[in-house]
């Protein structure tokens, strides 16, 4: 899989008081983001970095959303645990705001991650039909 280096902005945190920022990345099989959040006023207030790791196997759903009031990519999830550490996901989801410079690669993202799964599908059924003969 290609590797992937994307600047990513998470929902306003704590009711608009805080922002996070960080990065996404793939490491073989894991969405890797890291951020850090600070406060939204003056930006002197900022937490440890924090890096949380997502299973590829764990994604349900992977989709990119361009708009006019900005670019999302939306990652849900089959366990709430690894979401835990994001200051404001959306029960299984997590949205990430894309700079408009990005949605290039943040689109080759998404499309390498759903082929990446497909490929996986089709050699798992592909196995189970040569298990059943």
């Amino acid at each position: 899989m290609k590797s992937y280096s994307i600047p990513v902005k998470l929902k306003d945190s704590f009711e608009g008081f805080a922002e996070s920022k960080g990065l996404l990345s793939i490491a073989k099989d894991t969405l890797v983001i890291q951020f850090q959040t600070k406060d939204a006023f003056l930006g002197m207030v900022k937490s440890d970095l924090k890096e949380v790791c997502i299973p590829i196997n764990n994604v349900i759903e992977l989709g990119y959303k361009k708009s006019l009031f900005g670019n999302k990519l939306s990652v849900k999830v089959d366990d709430l645990k690894i979401l835990r550490e994001f200051p404001e996901s959306d029960n299984n989801e997590l949205t990430l705001s894309i700079a408009r410079n990005d949605i290039d690669q943040a689109i080759d993202l998404v499309r390498s991650i759903k082929m990446d799964l497909s490929e996986k599908e089709y050699k798992q059924a592909i196995n189970s039909l040569d298990d059943d003969n």
